[in-house]
């Protein structure tokens, strides 16, 4: 069959392109012919614009009218975006080799509209594409708001990424949502929100977990990542975040090696080894090679439970968006290892996770050998 997949696959953030790899490869393993479509709304088009300018910004009407000094006013602004510029081309050759595209690119719900493409079935997900206190979860198009009655329209592991929904959207979600002719959800709350709405859907775990630890060690081979030490703590945090300091350097004074810092914007003063330039293969090595992960990632903390890795785990500070984190924690009895004010040091017991996960994976692999049926 012709399937086509929307997700969030270019916004040059490690778990929203491995996860759109992972359903894209999981669907093809089963002998589909898989796209993702090439859906690139403006909102997702200015991580490496420099000539962009938030319509919020108090310089926005000037730099406007003059590109060279909207350039300057984000040269000086985004410095730290400059510092972190060599992680572009990583995900950009990251989408040309491994993420087949549709050849037509869309920028907006009407274009999808207009001209959807052909396929004989399209599918919603995963990762934040319904989280409606961002930009995606208002954006028809990751809701399948286009082509014709006869592609049968599904979602897997769509992420609302929030316990509850603002009023003022909560109709615009249910008219969407209803649409679908089969509905699953990453999250417990998900399945929550929808209920409230008297709408059915299965809980599946994201689609990294469609793919096995074996899968994801050959793709590591081709990564370029080197001269790492023996044993290091990786921590990967976007906003500088004083818990996960503290934790970091209780961690290193306990174990006596050194810390990896994997970069999106800021560098870590406290990290003993910063790097700036890593894209999806090289966030998978540092993950895969480190003794002991700290970050406030979702995705981060998927793959140390797929590499079997002890792991601690934060909120993402001045975000709404815990309850991914914790939804997973919790069905994995794993939730000690989320803000936790003690901080154990004793390992995971993976044996016990494994049960718990495989149980999920083929409970995931069944919904979609069902809507594929």
């Amino acid at each position: 069959m012709k399937i086509k997949t929307i997700t969030c696959h270019n916004v040059y953030n490690y778990g929203a392109s491995l996860q759109a790899y992972a359903l894209q490869s999981y669907l093809q393993s089963l002998g589909h012919d898989v796209e993702i479509i090439d859906f690139q709304p403006y909102f997702h088009q200015n991580r490496y614009n420099l000539f962009y300018i938030s319509e919020n910004s108090k310089f926005y009407s000037v730099c406007k009218k003059n590109p060279l000094l909207a350039f300057l006013y984000n040269l000086m602004k985004n410095y730290s975006m400059l510092r972190t510029w060599g992680r572009k081309k990583q995900f950009d050759n990251f989408t040309a080799k491994y993420l087949k595209l549709t050849p037509q690119k869309y920028e907006t719900s009407r274009q999808l509209q207009d001209d959807p493409p052909i396929a004989d079935i399209y599918i919603a997900g995963s990762d934040q594409i319904w989280n409606t206190n961002s930009s995606n979860g208002k954006e028809p198009a990751y809701y399948l708001d286009f082509g014709n009655h006869i592609v049968r329209k599904y979602s897997y592991a769509a992420s609302f990424a929030i316990s509850s929904i603002n009023n003022k959207l909560k109709d615009f979600v249910k008219s969407e949502v209803s649409k679908l002719d089969k509905i699953s959800v990453r999250e417990k709350t998900g399945v929550d929100i929808l209920k409230e709405m008297k709408i059915e859907s299965t809980q599946v775990l994201d689609p990294v977990f469609l793919l096995s630890k074996s899968d994801w060690e050959k793709l590591i081979l081709n990564s370029k990542i080197n001269n790492l030490p023996d044993k290091y703590i990786l921590v990967y945090d976007f906003l500088n975040d004083e818990q996960i300091k503290e934790t970091v350097l209780y961690l290193k004074k306990e174990y006596n090696i050194p810390i990896v810092s994997i970069n999106d914007f800021n560098t870590l003063p406290y990290a003993d080894i910063n790097i700036n330039d890593a894209g999806p293969l090289e966030f998978l090595s540092l993950i895969y090679h480190s003794s002991i992960i700290v970050s406030s990632s979702f995705h981060a903390t998927a793959f140390s439970v797929i590499f079997r890795k002890n792991f601690y785990v934060y909120p993402l500070k001045g975000k709404d968006n815990s309850s991914r984190m914790t939804d997973f924690l919790y069905d994995l009895n794993l939730i000690e290892r989320y803000k936790s004010e003690h901080i154990s040091l004793d390992n995971i017991n993976y044996c016990a996770v494994d049960k718990l996960l495989d149980k999920e994976i083929n409970s995931s692999k069944l919904f979609i050998e069902q809507i594929l049926s």
